[in-house]
Order: C-alpha cells, then sequence, then structure tokens
C-alpha cells in the first residue's frame, strides 16, 4: 500500500497544489514540482536507470511539441479567420439562431466540438469550440468549462475510432491466444471489437443525454442570477433532453455498425437537428438567458456592421467545412490519403541506449499542422491581407502560445516518467501500473467499479484517452479473467472512464486556457468539472450495472 500511495502521490501534487483555493498554483509551477517528485520517487525508490530517466524526458518533450502543435494550429485559424472577418459571420449565424447564450453553449460545446472531435479529436474540439463561445461573449473560464464537459461522450471514437481501436490492439494477442478467456466466452478478435464500441456507446451514450444539461447547470450555477438559477435550469430542461437525444441516438446506432463513425455522424446528425429546431423556436425558452452586464438582446458588436458589405453566412463557416471534410477524408482510410500522410516521418529509435524509448512523429498527420496551420496560411492569402500581415498573425499567435509550452513540457515529462519506471533494477513495476494494480487487489470481484477511475486516471495524467487506454487495458483485461468478469465489460468502462477524464485532464486544461485567455484559472476549471464528472461516472456504472446484472 505504502508503493501504491507514492506511486500516486506526483498526481495527488499536481491536483492538490491546482485545486486547494489556498494554494491554487498555476499549472506550470504545480505541474514542475510533480514532475520534480516524479524524478525523485523513480530514481530513489523505484531505482529507474538514470539514461532511462534522461531517454523519457526527452520522450516527453517530444511529445510535448506535438500537443504544441495542435495548440498552435488552432489558435492560429481561429486568429487568422478572426483578421480576415470570418468569425464575425460565425458569430451572426450561431447569434441567429439564439441570442440565449444556454442554447448557444449546447450547441457549440455539445454538438459542434463534437463533430470536431470525431474528426480530430486529441484537443482540438476545446481549442476551437471555446475560443468561438469567447469569441460570442462568454467569459474565458465558463467557455473553458463547458466545452470540456461536453468533450466526454465522443471521444472514443475521435479521429474516426483511434482510442477504441488502440485500445483493442493492446490485447489482441490476449483475445487471441488466452486458453482462459477462449474457454469461458470465446468471441473473435472483430467480435470482441464489435462488443466493446457496442458497450461504450450504451455507456457513455445513455449518461451522455444529460450532458446538455451538466454542463448549462455548472455554468447557471457559477454564472445565473441568484433566486433565478433553478428556473433558468428548468426553462432549458427540454432542448438539453432534445439535443441529447439528437446526438445520442444516432451515436448509439451507428456504433452498431462499426466504430469508425458513431462521433462523427452523430454529432452532424445532431447539430443539423438541433440547429433547425433552435432556429424554429421548438422547446427554446421565451425568456433569454444572458451573463450579467452582457450585452442587451440585439446589441451585439457582431450586428454593428453593413450588412450590405458584411461576408455571407455560409462563406464565414466554409473554412470550418473545410478543414471537417478534410479531416474526414484524411482520417478514414477507404480514401486512400491516410497512408500518404502517414508516410512522411521523422524520429529516433534506442535513445540513450534504452532500447524502448523510440519516438516517431508523423508532421502531415499532426492536425495542428495539416490543415491548421496550413489552411491559416491559405486563408489569410487568398483573402487578400498580405503577406505581411499573414506573417504578423502567424507571429502574434506563437508568442500568445509560449508560456503554456512549459507546461506541456513538464506535465508531459512527468507522464513518461511515471509510465515508464518500470525500467529498473528494482524488479517494480511502473507507477501506474502499481497503482491500478492496488486498486484491484482491494476491489475484488467489485473491480467493474474502478475500471472507469482507472481509466479517467490515466487521461488525466496522459492527456489522452488513447494512451490510457493502452496503458491500462491489460490490466483490465487480465484482472476480469482473475474474478470472473467478461472483459469486455471492464474494457468498455475503461475506455468510458478515458473519456471522461477529458474533462479534467491536465494537457487539455492547459491547452483550452491558453486559446481562451484563462491561463491560471487552470485550478478552478478542474476543481469545478470534478462534479460533472463525478456524476456522469455514476451515470455509466448504473448502466453497466444494469447491463452486467450487478456488480460482485
Amino acid at each position: 500500500m505504502l508503493y501504491a500511495i507514492l506511486s500516486l502521490s506526483p498526481i495527488l501534487l499536481a491536483l492538490a497544489v491546482m485545486v486547494i483555493r489556498r494554494i491554487r498554483l498555476s499549472a506550470p509551477k504545480a505541474l514542475f514540482l510533480s514532475l520534480l517528485l516524479a524524478v525523485v520517487l523513480a530514481a530513489g525508490v523505484w531505482k529507474m536507470q538514470p539514461q532511462a530517466l534522461a531517454a523519457y524526458s526527452v520522450l516527453g518533450f517530444c511529445k510535448a511539441m506535438e500537443v504544441f502543435f495542435i495548440i498552435f494550429g488552432a489558435i492560429l485559424f481561429l486568429n487568422m479567420l478572426r483578421r480576415c472577418g470570418y468569425m464575425d459571420a460565425i458569430q451572426r449565424s450561431f447569434s441567429r439562431v439564439s441570442p440565449d447564450r444556454r442554447v448557444q453553449a449546447i450547441l457549440i460545446a455539445w454538438l459542434f466540438g463534437a463533430f470536431i472531435e470525431g474528426t480530430a479529436g486529441y484537443g482540438t474540439p476545446a481549442a476551437l469550440a471555446a475560443p468561438l463561445l469567447v469569441a460570442l461573449g462568454f467569459p474565458p473560464v465558463a467557455a473553458c468549462i463547458v466545452c470540456l464537459i461536453a468533450n466526454s461522450t465522443p471521444v472514443p471514437f475521435a479521429a474516426a475510432g483511434a482510442p477504441i481501436t488502440a485500445m483493442l490492439s493492446a490485447i489482441s494477442s490476449d483475445i487471441t491466444g488466452n486458453a482462459q478467456y477462449i474457454a469461458q466466452y470465446g468471441l473473435s478478435y472483430d467480435e470482441f471489437f464489435q462488443a466493446c464500441t457496442r458497450l461504450t456507446t450504451l455507456f457513455l451514450g445513455v449518461g451522455g443525454i444529460t450532458v446538455p444539461l451538466l454542463l448549462i447547470g455548472v455554468f447557471l450555477f457559477r454564472y445565473g442570477e441568484k433566486g433565478r438559477r433553478f428556473r433558468d435550469f428548468v426553462e432549458i430542461l427540454p432542448f438539453g433532453l432534445f439535443t441529447g437525444l439528437a446526438f445520442c441516438l444516432p451515436y448509439y446506432l451507428v456504433s452498431l455498425a462499426g466504430h469508425a463513425f458513431p462521433s462523427i455522424l452523430g454529432a452532424m446528425i445532431g447539430l443539423l437537428v438541433s440547429v433547425t429546431a433552435a432556429s424554429k423556436g421548438f422547446l427554446v425558452p421565451k425568456h433569454v438567458w444572458r451573463f450579467p452586464n452582457d450585452l442587451p438582446v440585439g446589441k451585439e458588436a457582431v450586428f454593428d456592421v453593413d450588412q450590405r458589405r458584411a461576408m455571407p453566412v455560409w462563406k464565414g463557416w466554409l473554412p470550418y467545412v473545410c478543414v471537417g471534410l478534410f479531416l474526414l477524408v484524411s482520417r478514414v482510410a477507404a480514401f486512400g490519403l491516410k497512408p500518404l500522410l502517414q508516410s512522411v516521418e521523422v524520429g529516433w529509435s534506442g535513445l540513450f541506449g534504452v532500447e524502448s524509448c523510440s519516438y516517431t512523429f508523423q508532421p502531415l498527420w499532426n492536425p495542428g499542422i495539416l490543415p491548421f496551420a496550413l489552411f491559416a496560411v491559405i486563408i489569410g492569402l487568398v483573402s487578400g491581407i498580405g503577406v505581411k500581415d499573414v506573417g504578423r498573425v502567424c507571429l502574434g499567435s506563437f508568442f500568445q502560445l509560449l508560456k503554456v509550452f512549459s507546461a506541456l513540457v513538464f506535465g508531459v515529462a512527468m507522464v513518461q516518467i511515471m509510465m515508464n519506471s518500470g525500467i529498473n533494477t528494482s524488479g517494480m513495476d511502473s507507477m501506474l501500473m502499481v497503482a491500478a494494480q492496488a486498486m484491484a487487489d482491494l476491489t475484488g470481484r467489485f473491480f467493474p467499479i474502478v475500471s472507469p477511475v482507472i481509466g479517467i486516471l490515466g487521461a488525466f495524467i496522459s492527456g489522452s484517452c488513447t494512451v490510457s487506454c493502452v496503458m491500462f487495458t491489460p490490466l483490465q483485461f487480465n484482472t476480469a479473467l482473475l474474478i470472473g468478469v467478461d472483459p469486455v465489460y471492464t474494457c468498455s468502462l475503461q475506455c468510458a472512464g478515458g473519456a471522461l477524464g477529458n474533462m479534467i485532464c491536465i494537457n487539455n486544461v492547459v491547452s483550452v486556457s491558453a486559446t481562451t485567455g484563462a491561463a491560471g484559472e487552470e485550478g478552478k476549471i478542474i476543481s469545478t468539472n470534478l462534479v460533472p464528472m463525478a456524476i456522469y461516472v455514476v451515470l455509466v456504472l448504473a448502466v453497466a450495472f444494469a447491463v452486467m446484472g450487478g456488480f460482485g
């Protein structure tokens, strides 16, 4: 138990110093302290070899660069749209659908964000949707909170199903070659894959119906007028449930046919249905809710333009449509573009003599570079603002995000050290495996209750549902066999937990804070989102309890 506590201490330290009100360090400072603690524990307790420590620290830097490219590309794309006038048209389009901030939050954070998650994933939804909300008039922290809450249900099927594909590839040999599993359950790899896809969408989809209400409830509690909060929530409840169903029903039905498109098609259908309903006033409250000190309805700055010279709404949305189509075509193997983009690689293997420390970067596969950065430059040149102005926007975007890079480096380096601390002379498993194994030992037959928590833990520190699944799915699979539970349930709960961890994961919080101007508020965002995440976990477990016929 002592080692389990020690293995969790860097994570607990990061949480504590960012969340506790009297401390509340910024993410860079908190993660620097956590990195130092992880290094001390890895070297002093786990006896991790110095060359391995150095190698995985460098690997952390490289992986942080990948995340930085995504953030930079997203903010450059947004800044270029602002500079060229596209954002005015987009703002008008959402304001015209409804001036109600509750409706705007649902349409942009929940449905628009889900579409971007399905096509790209990896931090891009919040990095695009949150600044759009800020541009409409949302306080930066409010925009961050609602976009992170919304970026949960669609996550397992990001980038046409990358997380769930990575999860099952990690246990492919167990599914096809484990004698105990074959004797007890006997699903083929494809059958197991389809069962996990269906269960994951079921677990997340039922709870996902309430996600619009969770995000509205949170920001009404924080920003609503005292005495009206409950009434304002009840007013939006029918529309919130309608939009939840508009996404989650096709999300589940599409999953019955495969894993690539639940989030993409669910979001497309949900956005079309919900925007149409909102524009017709269907289930939309008559009372228009605004933030305190907000501009009066109809007086937003976006309307202070000459309508004869204003950019058409369709043209304002065209860059996003192009980005979405490019991501869709490039991420689906059937179109043939995916292998070409992935063929360009740079990297190394066996750094500092550590054979397992290898790294490959595919620059054309990074959505920050292609399409976001490239499309941003093209938009600037086509719009006629001039090469110098395009350069100024690029340079300004870079300096805007420079401070966040240190937080990413410290956080990702800490994760790499904790994940790979099993390379040691002590014979111990890695810090993360020790922590997860302790949870399994303590829970026994009730391990499925812990399964999504392990997924959340992995996503919180790694910033990725995919990484969480790759790290912990083998443990979920084998522990399920030991306690007599079908592994398809624990693996699906792992994937669901990894998705829910996106609400509070450090990388995502740092990224969205940087792109909205809310840097330094990371602790407030995480502490706020712990509540809706906990509610969602309970809903997921309730569905799992019903499907499995109980735990234990």
